[in-house]
């Protein structure tokens, strides 16, 4: 016990010397002079005590107690310190460390699209009202759905009684931009960071409803789910065009869904600095190092975070056959999604035959580089589009799935 105590002591006095020492540091050249000196003294028979073994003498107590109140009165924001000045250093410290465990061991990555579906989850909807199953959720369902899914509800009402409508792309626009027209703006998320949303425009007995929904989301899904639109007839009106959806009445809600957020997870920066990364890995890579991505975007690289399917590396040669992938000359191994994908199991597509695999087209991959593939074949834009991914562009691969708090939570597949 008397050990202990004398543990405590010394822990003690080691604490008061280096807080002394970090005031006269900090402040010596704006304190009094007389102070100064005084505290340098006090420092060193302070240490000279300690040094002799004298920490629980009388001798020693005076001293302590004598420095402790020069401190007090020369140290400023640095002593005595307030709670605040506590936190404030733990929360710098706190900082330090993640950002040190992002940078070379774990950073935490948000699937923003469908393209590793149903490996991963990007953004989806769940539909309520007259064409679902189910119903709206009240409240507090809204609330759990939010915080264990990263569910969020969107719920429109007609303002006056009249058709419905959802605005539209040109006729011959919408190979290139898709379906229903959208504007994209740039906003601060909770009024601090700053992202997009894409403004949908609803026309309900004649007046304007407008819709934001985050950039990464494509309404498409959600309106064939929502509505059966039997005769698609573009309607124009003053030089816009609109596509009828259903007859509203005012007051009644016409669309109400969830968007549920796509998968979070861990991303292992660390094991490709000793490893090659395998055939099969679940690979995250930034897009500004690929040449064809940035062609693509008209010159400019877009920084991004991608994640696809390494399907191949340098020499390796690749076809697509009867939705299954082949590497070499036989069908791909590595990892469940390829058979899979080869069987059309469950949600699995199968391979397709677009882009640079198109007919049937043989690939050879150049050294250094690798090709990367999304699950979802039909809806993925990748290396067959925008071409290879060299080395350098490699973050990780993904470890685990953390959030939200579905079946796919755990280690990636």
């Amino acid at each position: 016990m008397f050990g202990f105590f004398s543990n405590r002591r010394k822990k003690a006095a080691k604490d008061l010397i280096g807080t002394a020492y970090k005031v006269y540091n900090y402040r010596c050249d704006i304190i009094a002079e007389a102070d100064a000196k005084s505290l340098s003294s006090m420092i060193e028979q302070a240490e000279e005590l300690i040094g002799d073994g004298k920490l629980e003498s009388k001798e020693y107590a005076v001293v302590s107690e004598k420095l402790e109140k020069l401190m007090r009165k020369c140290g400023g924001a640095i002593y005595p310190l307030t709670a605040w000045a506590d936190y404030t250093d733990m929360i710098i410290v706190a900082g330090i460390l993640a950002i040190g465990i992002r940078s070379f061991f774990l950073q935490p990555f948000k699937i923003p699209t469908n393209s590793m579906y149903p490996s991963f989850y990007g953004m989806t909807s769940e539909v309520y009202g007259a064409n679902a199953d189910s119903r709206p959720p009240s409240l507090p369902e809204k609330v759990f759905r939010f915080a264990a899914f990263g569910a969020s509800n969107y719920e429109l009402k007609a303002p006056c009684d009249g058709d419905v409508y959802i605005e539209i792309n040109p006729p011959d626009g919408m190979r290139r931009a898709g379906i229903f027209a959208s504007e994209t703006r740039p906003v601060r998320k909770f009024f601090v960071w700053p992202t997009f949303e894409k403004y949908y425009t609803f026309l309900a007995g004649g007046e304007e409803i407008e819709l934001a929904l985050p950039a990464d989301f494509s309404i498409e899904e959600t309106i064939s789910k929502a509505f059966d639109i039997k005769d698609f007839q573009p309607v124009e009106k003053n030089g816009r065009y609109f596509v009828k959806l259903c007859a509203g009445k005012a007051g009644q809600t016409f669309l109400n869904f969830d968007i549920l957020g796509g998968d979070m997870l861990f991303v292992d920066r660390f094991t490709y600095n000793f490893k090659k990364p395998a055939i099969g890995d679940a690979i995250v890579f930034r897009t500004k190092y690929c040449d064809g991505m940035t062609e693509l975007n008209g010159g400019i690289p877009d920084d991004k975070y991608y994640i696809k399917r390494l399907v191949g590396q340098g020499g390796d040669s690749l076809y697509v056959k009867d939705y299954t992938l082949y590497r070499n000359g036989t069908p791909i191994e590595g990892s469940s999604a390829f058979a899979a994908n080869a069987k059309r199991e469950g949600l699995y597509s199968g391979y397709r035959q677009d882009g640079s695999m198109k007919d049937g087209a043989q690939i050879k991959i150049s050294p250094r580089h690798y090709f990367a593939m999304g699950d979802n074949s039909a809806n993925s834009l990748d290396s067959r589009y925008w071409g290879e991914v060299p080395e350098n562009a490699l973050v990780g691969k993904s470890l685990i799935i953390f959030y939200p708090f579905t079946s796919r939570w755990g280690a990636s597949k």
